[in-house]
């Protein structure tokens, strides 16, 4: 029987809820374990998904071991604090006494001393205070944005850009802004946006203020993927100044001075938000050229997308031997020759040999070879690459969304999806077709569902949804508990290396340039989260799926457009389990040089 989200993460509601472990002990170990699904999310994401005076509360139960939690009594007042577990496993922490009363399931209560509570509201009024100045500031920005007559045009921008991204959930104290196809949708579905038309942002609510202007500014960092970096967390003026500025800051001390007429780290504290925000969109094209590269981590239940910067240097972004996976597809390598010149020389032979009238099966035996290589690389138990099977439906006018574009279906795209060999030992064959299956046609949907994101706004039709691409790599965890798609592939943990990378050229097809059009993505169904030395491994290996599809558009610019059609990696391709063929020719390698590695 295949597991569903909704029995998974059902047990995991009951585990950290369990009575045992919540009233077994001290406050501080049950609200941690309540806070964080039980160290499912980072401290600090959780954290910063209370309110200040939560927050308060929160910092006051450390290292109080006395303090206990209590079970509701429903035939009893309430005690001093109520707290609340939501359906998505979120904590609140409410005062009845002070007109906070909860919406969700009351899972505890939490009584405190007269003074413990003066302590609480000492450190909650100035960092109060602190929020309602720093709020001054954007609005301002609404009020002259009303005023100068664009507010309007920027309100509708928000609502297109919350609809770029696959999940919007921001709180704002007790509101929640939500774009979810699965979940909620506040902001959308609810009509809190669209509510806000015509009316001047004096009649509009504080949250409401603070959340347009708030999307305005990040959206200048670095298109609506920097929304998710609040999802799961408060969102509030003096949180969004700080990620400003930790951002420009980082920024600028990965170029290491190398600008010129930006403004200073020790400038930033002075800065406006409007000036951090678009201080912050330049620089980042900079640090895409630098020894570092931008990648984010992705925790599955508070859908939060966080960046961090990681020294690479780009000589050492190359995959430099040919791995074994590529053993057995011709042609052999010659000394000296590394893993991306082989690749190149491959896929031009295979491209020859198509064209005059040979079958596909070399060409799609170098891609099957390297979705392996970063497999067995990574030590996942499963990887894939997707694209789209004929590149020439990619070609046109720069620029240009025209109708073969607009003409494209999920069937135009495909996934080659792989088993580790360990996964195809373990698992009964039609269980590894299932799953990989499964994950092809999701990531079928997904790439057609990316490619009008590199085009102008004004050039894609109003009614063609449609996600931004994905920029950077990405290492996420916990997707199987709250993904329908990922529960019932056992998606836990993934990687994902889109191409082509930032800090590489465009790819160009004819005279148009794309981002997100091809990846390399890894699976692991338990076991250990990913590293970063694994994310270097899927990047080193997306580098040679770039070679791959650099060659066959380069092959195309110099036959008059001539583009092979991939016919593989369809229904009836796993059906036949023909993913067994790249596992075998590793197996034979392997036994080749003296027996399984």
């Amino acid at each position: 029987m295949r597991r569903t989200k909704f029995d998974q993460w059902s047990q995991e509601l009951r585990d950290v809820r369990d009575p045992v472990e919540l009233f077994g002990g001290s406050a501080q170990t049950a609200v941690l374990r309540l806070l964080t699904m039980a160290g499912k999310v980072p401290f600090r994401s959780a954290f910063d998904g209370l309110t200040l005076r939560e927050q308060a509360i929160v910092r006051h139960l450390l290292g109080r071991q006395h303090l206990r939690l209590t079970a509701p009594d429903a035939d009893a007042s309430p005690a001093g604090f109520v707290l609340a577990h939501s359906a998505l496993g979120k904590l609140t922490i409410h005062e009845p006494a002070r007109g906070d009363v909860p919406v969700e399931e009351v899972v505890a209560e939490l009584a405190l001393p007269g003074w413990m509570v003066e302590m609480i509201d000492e450190e909650w009024l100035p960092a109060q205070a602190e929020e309602e100045h720093q709020r001054r500031e954007l609005d301002r920005m609404l009020r002259t944005w009303d005023a100068d007559g664009s507010l309007a045009e920027r309100l509708e921008e928000v609502i297109d850009w919350v609809e770029r991204v696959e999940t919007v959930l921001i709180f704002v104290e007790r509101r929640v802004f939500s774009r979810s196809d699965s979940g909620s949708s506040t902001l959308i579905r609810d009509g809190v946006l669209p509510a806000l038309r015509g009316r001047p942002p004096a009649d509009w609510s504080p949250e409401e203020r603070l959340f347009v202007a708030s999307i305005q500014l990040l959206f200048r960092t670095g298109r609506a993927v920097r929304f998710e970096e609040f999802n799961g967390r408060q969102l509030n003026a003096v949180s969004l100044r700080k990620v400003l500025t930790t951002r420009c800051a980082e920024y600028l001390r990965a170029l290491d001075g190398h600008t010129t007429g930006e403004l200073s780290t020790g400038e930033l504290s002075t800065a406006t938000l409007a000036e951090l925000a678009t201080l912050a969109g330049e620089l980042v094209e900079l640090v895409d050229g630098s020894g570092h590269i931008r990648y984010r981590r992705i925790n599955g239940l508070t859908y939060a997308k966080d960046e961090y910067l990681l020294p690479w240097q780009e000589g050492q972004r190359s995959q430099v031997e040919l791995p074994p996976t590529l053993t057995g597809v011709r042609p052999a390598p010659v000394d000296g020759e590394d893993a991306a010149s082989w690749v190149r020389r491959a896929t031009a032979a295979a491209l020859h040999r198509v064209h005059t009238g040979g079958d596909e099966r070399e060409l799609t035996g170098i891609l099957e070879g390297i979705v392996l290589g970063a497999v067995v690389g990574s030590r996942a138990d499963y990887g894939m690459s997707s694209g789209i099977r004929d590149l020439s439906r990619l070609d046109g006018p720069a620029g240009r969304y025209d109708e073969e574009v607009a003409g494209l279906k999920k069937p135009d795209f495909f996934c080659c999806v792989l088993p580790s060999p360990q996964m195809a030992a373990d698992l009964p064959a039609p269980a590894v077709t299932d799953i990989l299956w499964q994950v092809a046609q999701r990531m079928m949907y997904n790439r057609w569902h990316f490619v009008p994101g590199n085009f102008d706004r004004v050039e894609v039709p109003r009614q063609r949804h449609y996600f931004f691409p994905p920029l950077v790599p990405d290492i996420a965890e916990w997707g199987d508990l709250r993904h329908g798609g990922h529960s019932t592939s056992r998606v836990r943990y993934t990687l994902r290396a889109p191409g082509a990378a930032m800090w590489k050229q465009p790819f160009t097809v004819g005279g148009r340039q794309y981002r997100g059009a091809f990846d390399i993505r890894l699976v692991r169904m338990d076991g250990p989260p990913f590293t970063l030395a694994d994310l270097r491994t899927a990047c080193r290996y997306s580098a040679l799926v770039d070679v791959f599809w650099r060659e066959v558009a380069g092959y195309a610019d110099a036959h008059d457009g001539w583009t092979p059609t991939i016919d593989s990696f369809g229904g009836d391709w796993y059906t036949k389990e023909a993913w067994r063929h790249p596992v075998d020719r590793l197996d034979a390698a392997r036994q080749t040089v003296g027996g399984p590695a």
